[in-house]
């Protein structure tokens, strides 16, 4: 699909689609913009033209943070999940977290 400035491709670990904002302005190293992208529990690198085409994506099989924050959060329409350094996965409500996001960014 054509659309300036938005790319959307299906994911090719999960299926599902994924949304690109390009900063249409700034022109891509060699005719191509290269975006990593965290989707869920994965990463996928997309090569994505100045229309908009996406001409290549594929999963990013290792991923390494050099400083690990203590927590990560995860907000989703159903669910948050709070990740901590070890790997554990605590999943809550996501009403809560909404609102102090919402009051963060004002």
């Amino acid at each position: 699909m054509r659309l300036r400035g938005v790319a959307r491709f299906k994911c090719p670990v999960c299926q599902r689609e994924v949304e690109i904002r390009i900063d249409v302005s700034i022109k891509p190293v060699g005719g191509l913009h290269e975006v990593f992208v965290q989707h869920g529990d994965h990463y996928i690198k997309a090569y994505i033209d100045t229309e908009g085409v996406v001409r290549r994506a594929f999963p990013v099989r290792l991923f390494y943070v050099a400083d690990p924050p203590l927590y990560t959060l995860r907000v989703f329409e159903d669910r948050a999940e709070i990740i901590d350094s070890a790997g554990h996965v605590y999943i809550t409500d996501p009403a809560p977290l909404l609102e102090i996001v919402k009051k963060l960014i004002g």
